[in-house]
């Protein structure tokens, strides 16, 4: 597709990073009006929180990137480890999320769940653009497909397998975009008035989020070309998406039984 955005010499916007920033940008916004909801009394509170998020969600994508895709040698495990281009697995950032919102709530004093939600609530769309990002840059491709929305990626700068370049193949990354922005919408629509009228208790929304999203992306994996062979016949995303799947559902029955509070 278009993976530099635009160029000047020997400097290039690429349309990945440009993608995940105008993202980033709109799931700050999005945050920040909530601030006080969230229990952020403070400017430098919420500053906190999104430096935290960036951190640990690109450390924690990028370690299980490392762990799946790199041959395990020095020098090749401290290139990628270093490096500024190499992948990214949401999967892994899922953990690096999670871990900096309890750092944040933990060294501020709020309620861990409560910052978590609405946390939780915006992530998804900012994943969208992180998928359409994937699908200019040609990462994250699909297996080849026969189907009339096949796409096709020729630009050799693109991520896609090279064996696969022009050849017709599912287009993964805009499957993941439209279920991350319809589960961005469906959190937003029925279960935030619940959450925020205290007819559900905090941890229900980001239980449902991660439920819903081991659900799409188990799907997804089966129209993935770059899957990695995990156990039993199943990927190892989607074995990470079972364990991401029951943790979800634990947390909204761990949820519910606890008392809607006010803060």
């Amino acid at each position: 597709m278009y993976p530099v955005l635009f160029s000047f010499g020997r400097f290039g916007v690429f349309t990945y990073g440009a993608l995940v920033a105008l993202g980033g940008a709109l799931s700050c916004r999005l945050w920040y009006v909530r601030r006080d909801r969230m229990g952020l009394q403070r400017q430098d509170d919420f500053w906190l929180l999104v430096n935290a998020l960036l951190l640990g969600g690109f450390i924690g994508g990028r370690a299980l990137f490392i762990f799946e895709y790199v041959p395990f040698r020095p020098a090749e495990l401290v290139a990628a480890a270093c490096s500024l281009n190499k992948g990214f697995s949401v999967l892994g950032a899922f953990v690096g999320v999670v871990s900096a919102v309890w750092l944040v709530a933990r060294s501020r004093k709020i309620a861990f769940l409560r910052l978590l939600d609405y946390v939780c609530l915006v992530a998804p769309l900012w994943h969208a653009f992180g998928r359409l990002g994937c699908f200019a840059a040609g990462c994250c491709f699909g297996r080849p497909a026969n189907l009339p929305w096949a796409v096709r990626f020729t630009d050799h700068l693109s991520m896609v397998d090279r064996n696969l370049l022009g050849v017709p193949l599912h287009p993964t990354q805009l499957y993941e975009a439209a279920g991350n922005l319809g589960l961005f919408l469906a959190l937003r629509s029925f279960v935030l008035p619940l959450l925020e009228d205290r007819r559900l208790s905090y941890g229900v929304l980001s239980g449902l989020y991660f439920a819903a999203y081991g659900v799409l992306r188990f799907g997804i994996e089966l129209y993935r070309g770059d899957a990695v062979p995990g156990l039993v016949g199943l990927t190892a995303g989607q074995g990470l998406c079972l364990l991401l799947l029951a943790c979800g559902l634990a947390l909204v029955a761990w949820a519910r039984r606890q008392p809607c509070i006010r803060y």
